[in-house]
């Protein structure tokens, strides 16, 4: 087979009228398959990699694994490499220096590994890794015992270091057609393992890192300010880019996590969010490949349904974001201020617990106000400390942060709760992010690689502070989960509906008012036994939360830090967008060749895995 003429033939078709980035002029198209199909020596390559076709399969059916007759050969994958212009990647897991199992081992480097598995920068830069290993099935974890047993568990079995939406393409095409599971990674940051499955191939998009300013950006329905972004940019990127062309991005307080893939799918609550809403509202096109193979844009008028799916919808669902376009705002300033306070043998318990109602009686004001928050309580050795890291409020001076805060600090003051604010102005936003929430602060210091908690949360809407019986009923539900030792990790934020759009983000976030964040602890080395009641203990944890605040009154969770086992997961991660959601997904992609964990349409699907005391990603994809 002449994979090299082949790999020109596909590669050689750029469309020159497109204005995509230079990545995404190097496309897959049917007339590249058609002009193989005319040579007799490269028709077996068309087939490998064409357009449509593939297994629907019924229940009961599973996706290839390794091991299995049906398994592409060596001289597949080699044909596939060829095609793929030498980007294909046998994964080798991140930890597998520490191990001998694997023919790698390397003290030396498995001591780097080991001092850098809390950096989610790590993670980012391996072509497989990602950030939570229980959902991957803590199969290859860094050790001291290099005698032990490293396997593959649910990372992928192949990877592709994507450069050009030719490779995402063909990667797809061929997985469908082979019966793969197919993977989507940019930087592993999903807490529930959307990145990871047993038996995949991968397309890791980490290394498509344009961004592009549009001072004039015009389409149907906006005309002004955006950026286009590439999939593989990240939240700082992001930033930094604002700064410097003088405007404000909307994006997350982690500053790792990928922008235009699972932060903008995810719906993407933002620090910005009482002033312009989710962050998924300022998406204004999507360029994408779809389940069949083919490169296509979303907007209001192009795909109209896919584009208002790829808004809040749920990543690695739809297709394949290559790029976004969103719109950008004016010049932001701020005031951002931090404070805290604790029990000691002059605060009692009692008094605590009536400082962090009080906080919670300002839900309503504060967030009308446009302000954003995010805080911690804690227990430990017998003392409880509130945190607030910071109070983050756009658009104000600090005479009208202090107005704001006034009445609070006044009941605090009452109930004698001393505090000393840290507040400081900001002309830019960049400044502000950097000082509070990047990776150099202690609050933005993100440690991931852990297996030591679950976490659950829970999104509480409007109604549950501004009705005084609800919000009593809120307190009750709140106050004993904090007398039990257990911490909370919250926000109070608005995001609402600000720019007035339709699209595909959950309910839920247009009328919360406080987003809580909880986990249940594991120990170290947890048993398949310990975290099968680490879930029964989440679960417990989360229920008088989810009475307070169902579903049908407007409550939810947020999909990413989520309890795995969440009840009625549909209502609560997608709200009343989940029956549109599902329409969509069974129409761009009815064979099911995205799986997520809880993804929409997931409920169809499941990994078979063996005794693992939670779902993950380490097994067979079968079909219900």
């Amino acid at each position: 087979m002449h994979s090299h003429i082949a790999r020109v033939a596909v590669f050689a078709l750029i469309l020159s009228v497109y204005r995509g980035f230079e990545y995404e002029k190097y496309q897959l198209t049917r007339d590249a398959l058609k002009s193989l199909h005319t040579r007799s020596s490269e028709s077996k390559v068309a087939d490998l990699i064409g357009f449509d076709a593939g297994p629907e399969l019924q229940p009961g059916e599973c996706r290839t694994f390794p091991g299995d007759s049906s398994w592409p050969s060596e001289s597949e994958w080699s044909d596939l490499n060829d095609l793929l212009d030498g980007s294909l990647i046998h994964t080798v897991p991140i930890a597998a220096p520490c191990y001998k199992n694997w023919g790698v081992y390397n003290q030396e480097q498995c001591d780097v590994v080991r001092s850098n598995f809390s950096n989610p920068y790590y993670h980012e830069a391996d072509p497989t890794s990602t950030m939570w290993p229980i959902w991957q099935g803590r199969s290859c974890l860094p050790t001291d015992d290099p005698d032990g047993t490293c396997t593959l568990g649910g990372y992928p079995v192949y990877a592709v270091n994507v450069s050009n939406v030719a490779q995402i393409q063909i990667a797809l095409n061929f997985a469908r057609r082979k019966n793969l599971r197919f993977v989507i990674k940019n930087t592993g940051h999903c807490y529930l393992g959307k990145s990871n499955g047993a038996g995949a191939l991968s397309v890791w998009m980490h290394n498509l890192k344009d961004i592009e300013f549009l001072p004039d950006y015009r389409s149907d329905s906006y005309r002004g300010q955006a950026f286009k972004v590439g999939a593989g940019v990240t939240v700082r990127e992001v930033y930094e880019a604002a700064h410097q062309h003088g405007v404000s991005a909307l994006g997350g307080i982690c500053e790792s996590v990928g922008y235009a893939g699972g932060y903008i799918a995810g719906g993407g609550h933002t620090p910005l969010s009482g002033l312009y809403g989710m962050a998924a509202d300022q998406a204004l096109a999507f360029e994408i490949v779809t389940a069949d193979g083919r490169f296509v844009t979303a907007s209001k008028s192009s795909n109209p349904d896919l584009y208002w799916a790829l808004q809040g919808g749920g990543g690695s669902t739809y297709g394949v974001v290559t790029s976004i376009v969103a719109r950008v705002h004016p010049k932001v300033h701020s005031v951002i201020s931090a404070f805290s306070f604790e029990t000691s043998p002059t605060l009692s318990n009692e008094t605590f617990f009536a400082g962090i109602k009080a906080y919670l009686e300002h839900f309503v004001p504060f967030t009308d106000a446009g302000t954003y928050s995010y805080f911690a309580i804690t227990f430990s050795n017998g003392t409880y400390l509130f945190q607030m890291q910071p109070f983050f409020a756009p658009n104000h001076t600090i005479d009208s942060f202090n107005r704001l805060t006034k009445p609070l600090f006044d009941q605090w003051e009452d109930l004698g709760i001393s505090i000393t604010p840290n507040t400081t102005f900001y002309e830019e936003f960049l400044p502000a992010y950097n000082d509070n929430w990047s990776m150099d602060t202690p609050v933005g210091a993100s440690v991931v690689g852990g297996t030591s908690s679950l976490p659950g949360n829970r999104l509480f809407p409007r109604a549950n502070f501004a009705d005084p019986a609800k919000f009593n009923a809120t307190w009750a539900a709140v106050a004993p989960h904090l007398a039990a030792g257990r911490r909370i990790i919250g926000y109070h934020q608005a995001p609402q509906n600000r720019l007035g759009v339709d699209n595909g983000v959950s309910s839920v976030w247009r009328t919360v008012v406080a987003f809580l964040i909880t986990g249940a602890d594991l120990p170290p080395a947890t048993t398949a036994a310990q975290l099968r009641q680490a879930g029964r203990d989440i679960n417990g944890m989360l229920k008088p939360w989810r009475e307070v605040a169902p579903a049908s009154e407007g409550g939810g969770a947020y999909l990413n830090e989520a309890n795995v086992l969440e009840p009625d997961w549909q209502a609560s991660f997608y709200g009343e967008q989940y029956p549109e959601l599902l329409k969509i997904k069974q129409k761009w992609d009815p064979k099911g060749v995205f799986y997520a964990t809880t993804g929409v349409g997931s409920e169809t699907w499941e990994v078979q895995t063996q005794e693992q005391g939670l779902p993950t990603q380490n097994g067979r994809l079968c079909r219900l």
